[in-house]
């Protein structure tokens, strides 16, 4: 993979957060069909990333259409714990990353990276039927939330949607009538 740096506009609830984030390098493990991320982000681990990066794709797979890794949403996110994440976020975003690793040891008997690609996909779609129907553990929590920050990330990226605009139009203040006239037909103030 290449090795520039990536900058973006985040738009989380009514902030923006410019991110700048390095793509990240991988390999492809042939055995496993898993993409290895080489070296730590500013955030996570390149473990965490390889993780991180396996479960967004899952998620978000490259079809006919872009996938996760496509849209660099890992490389974001991980400029997101830098610039957006409080300290509960960062942690609750570790604790998950932990709690798929322990659920792969306790469902399959190996660590998540250890695993093939069927297997990685069954556990993770089993996780995401369960902690929609059972809300109430720490690892549905934290998954459903990894999940939402997935989704948004790639839904606000320019190659998802290049016409993606948070507020269409532009902002007037206080207007009289006859400028509110104007901007109803068409005309810019």
């Amino acid at each position: 993979m290449q090795h520039i740096s990536i900058s973006r506009r985040v738009f989380i609830g009514a902030a923006m957060y410019i991110v700048t984030a390095p793509i990240l390098a991988s390999t492809l493990n042939k055995q496993t069909k898993l993409a290895e991320i080489k070296v730590d982000g500013q955030f996570y681990s390149a473990h965490e990333l390889t993780v991180l990066t396996d479960i967004a794709e899952i998620m978000i797979p490259k079809t006919d259409t872009i996938g996760a890794t496509d849209a660099q949403v890992i490389s974001v996110l991980d400029g997101l714990m830098m610039t957006w994440a409080g300290s509960k976020t960062k942690q609750q975003f570790k604790t998950c990353i932990q709690q798929i690793g322990a659920l792969a040891k306790d469902t399959h008997g190996q660590g998540y990276l250890a695993l093939p690609l069927h297997l990685r996909q069954q556990l993770i779609e089993q996780l995401d039927i369960s902690a929609f129907a059972n809300k109430k553990t720490q690892l549905s929590s934290n998954y459903r939330r990894l999940k939402e920050m997935v989704f948004h990330i790639f839904y606000t990226s320019e190659q998802a949607n290049p016409d993606f605009i948070l507020i269409p139009g532009e902002y007037y203040g206080n207007l009289t009538k006859q400028q509110l006239a104007k901007v109803n037909s068409g005309i810019r103030l």
